[in-house]
């Protein structure tokens, strides 16, 4: 019995040693144990990964769908261009924002905000590249953005007549201008006479002597336009088309009026968008009616400040700041008048600067004119005939009876700092002209090297001999 009880509490003690002291090696088949490593504090819970979605995960697929769209887009963006102001990826949307590295493009955000234009400048001075960065956003304010290049080329602002002819003369068939032209031009046919039913006519008009570029003006309307002929000088305005092969003023154009008349209602509107402090790169010419002057007359200074509203642009009125020139001393509310400058944004006043010239208001065409060729690179020309009107100021090459011209400089409305040569020019009187006469010239306008010049076979129309 005491061997049975003895063996008894050896198997006890035995089991006991087992539970408290080391634990036998696992099997090999046993997956180990987990291993948790300690934390810093022993009373908090271990931390454990979040398992929630990537929250930019809807941002960088709309940021790749951004650039899939636009990757391919033309680097050379001469006009204005729309983007995308929204990207919907599934039932998501995600808002875009556009900007550039340059003032020279703008992305302007469309009210609904669905699309988004990038207003560039035509007249631009030269070839300029810049980068155009897409940003899009969730509803959490998450962003992604994607970065794409463009270059903007050297502007070619088209206002001279034989510019707008050749444009529209590279118009496909079915393809019409998105603004309105003006031209100037010489009625060479009538190929619809006047009709009192329809209050309109079609003629066919000549512009600079490029015979070889008719344009028609179509259903042409406006006040004389009953009384046209053959040989009248007209200025029209409207959109310019190609209908199967005729270039064209579209349907309802209108008839601005007798002889040469600039769009003038254009250069006013572009000196609103000015900023405060902000002038135009290039002088120009407007001719306006005087509805105030702040600033009367000052023989001590000899200027005076007046107001002007060119056309009905009566809610845009030009300040012409301490305006000089010939009959300024006698000016009044009313009177029409010309003026040559250049304009600014002084404080929120749109105003042509101080040194602003009144000049006559017949030469505003001819002013015009001038400026264009100041634009020419050396070697360009004009394409077609132009005809100035100046005051001579030297004789390079006096008259030649070898060669039947002369060689004359003269200036336009006296503006001396844009002279112009008449280069050889011939024609009957032009044998006894001299300083102070003013010539009328016809010919080909053209820049070589420094000199803007009338080339080669130019010829005087007329001449008043000075005083």
């Amino acid at each position: 019995m005491k061997k049975t009880l003895a063996f008894l509490l050896a198997a006890v003690l035995c089991l006991g040693l087992i539970g408290c002291g080391a634990q036998p090696a696992p099997s090999t088949t046993e997956a180990p144990a987990t291993t948790v490593a300690p934390t810093t504090a022993p009373t908090e819970a271990p931390t454990v990964a979040p398992t929630t979605a990537d929250p930019m995960e809807g941002v960088t697929a709309a940021q790749k769908y951004l650039r899939a769209i636009y990757k391919d887009a033309p680097v050379k963006t001469a006009d204005d261009y729309v983007l995308s102001g929204v990207i919907r990826i599934g039932t998501d949307e995600y808002a875009v924002t556009w900007e550039t590295n340059t003032e020279d493009a703008v992305p302007t955000k469309a009210e609904d905000g669905k699309t988004w234009t990038v207003v560039v400048n035509k007249s631009a001075a030269a070839d300029t590249e810049y980068v155009l960065t897409g940003t899009v956003e969730d509803a959490a304010g998450n962003k992604l953005s994607v970065e794409f290049p463009h270059m903007l080329p050297k502007g070619v602002v088209i206002t001279r007549y034989d510019q707008i002819v050749n444009m529209a003369y590279g118009l496909e068939d079915g393809e019409a201008t998105k603004e309105a032209f003006r031209l100037c031009g010489v009625i060479s046919e009538i190929p619809t006479p006047w009709s009192d039913e329809y209050g309109n006519i079609t003629v066919n008009m000549i512009v600079d002597g490029i015979e070889d570029k008719v344009i028609q003006c179509y259903r042409l309307k406006g006040e004389g336009a009953d009384k046209l002929a053959v040989g009248d000088k007209i200025t029209v305005e409207g959109i310019i088309k190609n209908y199967k092969g005729t270039i064209e003023f579209d349907k309802d154009c209108q008839l601005i009026g007798m002889g040469d008349i600039p769009n003038l209602a254009k250069t006013v509107e572009e000196a609103y968008t000015l900023e405060d402090g902000q002038a135009q790169k290039a002088p120009t010419v407007l001719c306006g009616v005087i509805a105030e002057i702040p600033t009367p007359w000052s023989d001590e200074y000899g200027n005076i400040t007046v107001n002007i509203v060119v056309g009905d642009l009566q809610d845009k009125p030009i300040q012409c700041y301490r305006l000089e020139g010939e009959g300024a001393d006698k000016l009044a509310v009313g009177d029409t008048i010309a003026v040559f400058g250049t304009i600014k944004n002084y404080k929120g006043t749109i105003e042509f600067d101080k040194g602003c010239k009144l000049i006559p208001a017949e030469l505003v065409a001819d002013v015009k004119t001038v400026l264009d060729v100041y634009q020419l690179e050396d070697g360009e020309s004009f394409e077609g005939l132009k005809t100035l009107t100046g005051v001579i100021t030297g004789i390079p090459s006096a008259w030649s009876d070898e060669y039947g011209n002369i060689t004359v400089d003269f200036v336009v409305a006296g503006l001396e700092e844009y002279p112009m040569e008449a280069y050889r020019l011939s024609g009957e009187g032009a044998k006894d002209l001299a300083e102070g006469d003013t010539i009328t010239v016809t010919g080909n306008l053209t820049r070589y090297k420094d000199t803007r010049e009338f080339g080669k076979g130019c010829t005087l129309d007329a001449v008043v001999k000075g005083e």
